[in-house]
């Protein structure tokens, strides 16, 4: 596709604005970098590029989804949550969004009783020691 420029006024809306915090990939990528502990060198190799590409991404205040997607397997960090997180509300809203609140506190609560159930469980084996050390008092008795 060409990029040609509009023949009439372009809108507000699409006009060229300059990139807000939020968007600036490179500095994504170099947070996303710090807390993975993935290096420059390690993001070339595993992605087939020079570790020059990968310092020019890193400078870069915009990136191509599909080199986002190539570092985010890398690091093992979803580089395009901190972009869809600064989008406006309606556009960012998912249908599926109450859903998975539901199903994440579900899952809290599930986490939850598992804990207790761990609990009791080591308190029963603790009980059945006891038990064991009495039958094997009571037995000798006899």
């Amino acid at each position: 596709m060409i990029w040609r420029k509009p023949k009439g006024p372009v809108s507000p809306k699409m006009q060229r604005k300059a990139i807000p915090e939020g968007f600036n990939t490179g500095r994504i990528i170099m947070k996303a970098m710090r807390e993975s502990g993935v290096s420059q060198a390690e993001i070339a190799r595993q992605t087939g590029r020079n570790a020059s590409t990968v310092k020019e991404v890193r400078r870069r205040k915009s990136t191509q989804a599909s080199i986002l997607h190539e570092f985010s397997i890398v690091m093992g960090i979803d580089l395009f949550r901190p972009l869809s997180d600064n989008l406006p509300e309606h556009i960012r809203a998912n249908p599926d969004t109450a859903r998975i609140e539901a199903l994440n506190a579900e899952k809290e609560t599930l986490n939850q009783l598992v804990a207790d159930l761990k609990a009791q469980l080591a308190q029963l084996r603790e009980d059945n020691g006891y038990l064991k050390k009495m039958i094997d008092i009571f037995s000798k008795d006899r």
